[in-house]
């Protein structure tokens, strides 16, 4: 079975041109500031064009202009500054020093500009994108993350995320200032002399747009190291998580050779990616050295034609030439980060692009006068559209289950018979195939989706609980309730004794996935949160199973008063729980095979009956054994 991260299928499609344009789109909403960014950036390179050029003029100025017979040493200029200003030497020292003075302070003061605009811009964009990928992925959760390893989603949102940044902080800046700065060199070497220009085109050509392309031939896209790297961090993170395991099974070795093996395949990738751009690095440096060495050629003909002047013109025009080499080098050695952010915003928009799990097409809630829940000839069939996933089996064929309101309905049976799908069909997270399911007399799809998850409150098997407070994790169930309305909940949910020796009380720190606080309590804080919501329909999905048959009474305590006046629909494997259920279903296969109370099952004489008897056993057993 394959992951999202393993196929090409989880990457956007389209050319690179459209993925800059989607890119750019996030880009909008700060245009000004990356405008400012843009001409600090070119005024900063121009700058530092202008300082060099102006101090190799200087040199030549100085010398051309030089007279002897004003010379003066140093200290005797300083002891007779006032009357120092017909010295024609110092004169033209200064004259420059100032000249070549305003232009740093340019260069200084658009820099500063440049970086902090550039970066400010850059990381409100990823603020904005991890946002929006949250958002998109809302609408897939679970039927479609499920799908998606935990390391891979991690990896996804924040890695990823992050190698988009020199998309905006060095890609953007640098290829609009890479046409511009070299556009201003050339123009004003033009005003110099105009063959200079012809000489000089070409090797800046060849610095922005051979060498990218000398870097994707040579492997240098970074696509190989980020999908190995995407594996890698899915299978660390498999590897943390069950790491208990793990060590229980004497396992760490096999798992270590397994790591280094995949760990192996994405250095493959990396020294192909980083040894593609010291190879780039490598020619850049040849194509300067020669592009220099050109310049100086040409213009020691021109000098010695005496079209410019050797000790001014001549080494103006090539320290301001290097600007522009070096500049159109940069954008070069930054394409291995643009082709890696490419990939990495195909890989981002994979998995935004794809249709919701549920289509939310409703435009207004329907009134409710009671709140029913109904199964009417349901087929369902877990991934049907996806080879990869499909399990080849409806989980329902032609399913019926009424549920009238106020009614407490529990449904019973083997493991995979389907139970869990019903709470996964009525809140809708996948949709059916066939048939329909109705709450309060109104078809699920006539609900707008936030609207439908309003009239179910659910305590699972496996309610998450954040790393986070019990206050905030209890606020998932309304969160604009009071504190009172909080320790309300608490209070009937069976929390309050825990908090009152607890030193924090609701502000006891939970621990990633309730690690600090026991199996009970991570229960009773889900059911907190039940009955923050006050929904009119409740759903138990073996809410108790994990616990041992102590703490199960005491959180069936907390549940009967969550259910109370409510319809209840419970799903468990532990049939003592359900004895007191208006009617009890008993699933196989798909199907109700047995209905009614708890005395007639048992009456019946059929599974439940059978099952309940053994799992009566176990308690007896289970007592005994305790006492």
């Amino acid at each position: 079975m394959t992951t999202i991260d393993a196929t090409e299928a989880g990457l956007a499609k389209g050319s690179n041109f459209t993925m800059i344009m989607r890119l750019l789109g996030f880009m909008k909403p700060f245009n000004t500031i990356m405008l400012y960014s843009l001409v600090a950036r070119s005024i900063k390179f121009i700058g530092q064009a202008a300082v060099l050029g102006l101090a190799a003029w200087a040199v030549g100025d100085y010398i051309t202009k030089y007279d002897p017979a004003l010379e003066m040493s140093f200290s005797s200029f300083w002891g007779n500054m006032v009357g120092s200003a017909a010295n024609a030497n110092w004169s033209i020292i200064w004259g420059w020093v100032g000249w070549i003075a305003f232009a740093g302070t340019i260069v200084g003061f658009t820099s500063y500009i440049e970086n902090y605009t550039g970066h400010y811009v850059a990381f409100k964009i990823l603020a904005a994108f991890r946002d929006q990928f949250y958002f998109a992925m809302l609408p897939l959760a679970p039927a479609k993350t499920a799908k998606l390893q935990s390391g891979e989603a991690v990896s996804r949102v924040m890695t990823d995320c992050e190698r988009i940044e020199p998309f905006y902080a060095h890609t953007v800046a640098p290829a609009v200032t890479a046409i511009i700065v070299p556009l201003v060199i050339l123009a004003w070497c033009y005003t110099i002399e105009p063959s200079f220009v012809y000489v000089l085109t070409p090797f800046y050509l060849g610095t922005t747009v051979v060498l990218p392309w000398i870097v994707s031939k040579l492997g240098g896209d970074g696509v190989d190291y980020r999908r190995q790297l995407g594996e890698v961090n899915a299978f660390v993170s498999d590897s943390i998580q069950g790491v208990r395991d793990t060590v229980a099974f004497g396992y760490e070795k096999q798992r270590a050779r397994h790591l280094f093996t995949v760990g192996a395949q994405m250095q493959e990738g990396q020294e192909k990616l980083y040894g593609a751009d010291a190879n780039q690095r490598a020619l850049a440096e040849i194509f300067i050295t020669v592009g220099i060495l050109a310049s100086a050629l040409w213009g020691t003909e021109l000098a010695l034609e005496g079209k410019i002047e050797v000790l001014t013109e001549l080494p103006a025009m090539i320290a301001v030439s290097i600007v522009g080499f070096y500049l159109s080098v940069g954008l070069a050695n930054n394409y291995t980060d643009f082709r890696v952010s490419i990939y990495a915003a195909r890989r981002l928009f994979g998995m935004m692009d794809q249709d919701p799990a549920v289509e939310d097409t409703a435009t207004s809630t329907p009134t409710i006068q009671a709140s029913s829940v109904s199964f009417d000839n349901v087929e369902f069939e877990y991934d049907a559209d996806d080879k990869d996933w499909s399990r080849q089996k409806k989980v329902f064929d032609g399913f019926d289950v009424n549920i009238a309101p106020g009614k407490h309905v529990a449904l019973v049976g083997p493991s995979g018979t389907g139970k869990s799908t019903v709470v996964n069909l009525l809140l809708r997270q996948w949709d059916v195939q066939g048939g329909s399911i109705a709450v309060g007399g109104h078809a699920l799809q006539a609900f707008p989706l936030e609207e439908l998850q309003k009239q179910f409150a659910v305590v699972s098997q496996r309610s998450f609980i954040f790393n986070d407070t019990i206050r905030a994790n209890i606020l998932m169930g309304k969160f604009d309730a009071t504190e009172d309305e909080i320790m309300a909940a608490a209070r009937e949910a069976g929390l309050e004794g825990f908090l009152a020796t607890a030193a924090d009380g609701l502000g006891t720190q939970c621990g990633e996935r309730g690690s600090k606080i026991s199996g009970g309590q991570r229960q009773r804080v889900a059911i907190a949160r039940a009955v923050l919501k006050n929904a009119p329909i409740v759903l138990l999905d073996e809410a108790t199973s994990s616990l041992d048959i102590e703490t199960e009474l005491s959180v069936m305590t907390a549940l009967k008063k969550l259910t109370q006046g409510r319809t209840t629909l419970t799903i468990a494997h532990r049939l003592s729980t359900v004895v007191d259920s208006d009617e009890i279903l008993v699933m196989l296969e798909g199907k109700i095979a047995e209905r009614g109370s708890h005395k007639e099952l048992v009456a019946l004489g059929g599974w439940y009956s059978k099952m309940f008897e053994m799992q009566q056993d176990e308690i007896d057993v289970t007592l005994v054994t305790d006492n």
